[in-house]
């Protein structure tokens, strides 16, 4: 596997130092890159040896190999020669030595009709020509820096992922100034987009790209630094008071020590829990294909793999709910913006019996608990799930997937279920158990934590719902 991490110009010319180690670090990079090469030195002296840092070349007409290990290769590759030279190296050796090869490139650009909502994929013709010529369609996944990270799609035996934020607004792209890709050994491209304000000082609570100017210009460089300042040192910044200080140096501390701090009186549900998560086809589901559920240490899946079956897995797991769930509280994570509403209008279209006693049930959103309400402050650089897990000391599995890449694959399942499209239902279980033992843990971290919020903040990172992300142009 591969770990590429993308900067688009913008956000380099925004970035500072510290910024892009924490970047580096968070995302646990292999290879950097950003289109111009004036950014080139900067990267190189901030990163070091450790991080391959790439630029788009200006002379490009032979294809540059960016990164390889034992099971999969980048390679940069801007003009037909390039992806003939390619295609060649890649076909060298014996099958089974062959590793999985990404293709970076310029060359494949998305563009939209609004008036007729199509999109098109230009440059495609002749950038698909060589391929078609040596029958090797299949043995290649092209990322272009002409597309949004949100956007994958196959074109005519292409298979296109974006990886560039900001590339074209038109594609609906979110702010995000940073996106990383987990190239794996099958194809498999698990994307993280962040915004460059989760990074240095900009991840604490209450501290934007001027406040941290000013934090910088006081000798308080980074989150560790601030984290030991005193409020009465910060208090005296122009534009921070003691309550802003308070909050800045209390977030500072949360995300660097790993721990959660909990709102004077701020509890949680008595009776014990069953947490759940579920998997569907997308942001606007027709299917919940998987509900992974984990109660007294016990984890079990109600799993539907036909998508013409919508109701089965539903109707499997409220049935269980129903007679060994009972008066205990349905604990999600970002629950009321997704889970609970999903639930109950699939709910409502399948299996109406249990409508009563769904909206009878005790739901409780863990995320907006702490996050919304305010009622704990958590650690990581935002309050995603498996930042704050990991902050806490969960060690996730490395199953390659992230939610939009479920989506997106049950999504072309369904379309056309065949072998060569089916997925791989024990990794995507793994993926949705790992997601709910992560939950239960946070969970009984919270429950247990000793320490106290010294004053009310909305908690370390952002209080934005980014928990998902889902390409918008895979309906045209």
């Amino acid at each position: 596997m591969i770990g590429l991490t993308v900067l688009p110009e913008l956000t380099i010319d925004r970035c500072e130092r510290n910024q892009l180690r924490d970047v580096i670090h968070y995302f646990d990079s292999e290879v950097v890159f950003t289109p111009n090469q004036v950014h080139q030195r900067f990267l190189t002296d901030t990163v070091g040896d450790s991080v391959e840092v790439m630029t788009q070349p200006l002379a490009d007409r032979r294809a540059t190999q960016i990164a390889k290990d034992s099971d999969t290769r980048l390679i940069w590759a801007a003009t037909p020669s390039a992806l003939e030279e390619t295609i060649q190296l890649t076909q060298t050796g014996t099958p089974e030595n062959r590793r999985e090869c990404y293709i970076l490139t310029d060359q494949l650009s998305v563009s939209v009709d609004l008036i007729h909502l199509e999109a098109h994929l230009d440059g495609l013709e002749e950038y698909r020509t060589p391929f078609m010529e040596h029958g090797a369609l299949d043995d290649f996944t092209h990322l272009t820096i002409e597309a949004n990270p949100e956007y994958r799609a196959e074109w005519d035996g292409i298979d296109v992922q974006g990886v560039m934020p900001g590339a074209n607004k038109q594609q609906g792209a979110s702010g995000a100034g940073v996106a990383h890709f987990e190239l794996q050994e099958d194809g498999i491209v698990g994307g993280k987009t962040r915004e460059l304000g989760k990074f240095g000082l900009q991840a604490v609570d209450q501290i934007g790209r001027s406040r941290a100017e000013t934090l910088r210009e006081a000798g308080i460089q980074t989150r560790q630094a601030l984290e030991s300042a005193s409020v009465n040192e910060v208090s005296k910044l122009s534009g921070l008071g003691q309550k802003t200080a308070r909050t800045a140096i209390e977030s500072a501390q949360v995300i660097e020590q790993g721990e959660v701090r909990k709102a004077p009186g701020a509890s949680l549900p008595e009776k014990e829990p069953v947490f759940i998560d579920i998997e569907t086809d997308g942001l606007n589901p027709t299917i919940i294909w998987l509900i992974g559920v984990y109660v007294r240490d016990r984890y079990m899946s109600f799993i539907e793999t036909d998508p013409r079956k919508p109701e089965v897995a539903l109707e499997a797991f409220l049935s269980w709910l129903s007679e060994f769930g009972n008066n205990r509280p349905i604990v999600a994570y970002n629950g009321w913006k997704f889970d609970f509403p999903v639930i109950e209008e699939h709910i409502g279209e399948h299996c109406p019996q249990y409508l009563d006693f769904w909206t009878s049930t005790h739901r409780f959103d863990l995320y907006d608990w702490a996050v919304r309400e305010n009622n704990a402050a958590l650690p990581g650089l935002t309050n995603k799930l498996e930042d704050v897990a990991t902050a806490l000391g969960w060690d996730p599995l490395d199953t390659g997937l992230t939610g939009a890449e479920v989506g997106r694959l049950f999504q072309r399942y369904a379309a056309n279920p065949c072998a060569d499209t089916e997925l791989d239902w024990e990794r995507h279980k793994r993926y949705c158990e790992d997601d709910v033992r992560a939950l239960a843990y946070i969970y009984e971290q919270v429950a247990t934590a000793t320490h106290r919020m010294t004053v009310t903040s909305s908690g370390s990172g952002s209080t934005t719902n980014d928990s998902t992300s889902q390409g918008t142009l895979s309906d045209f």
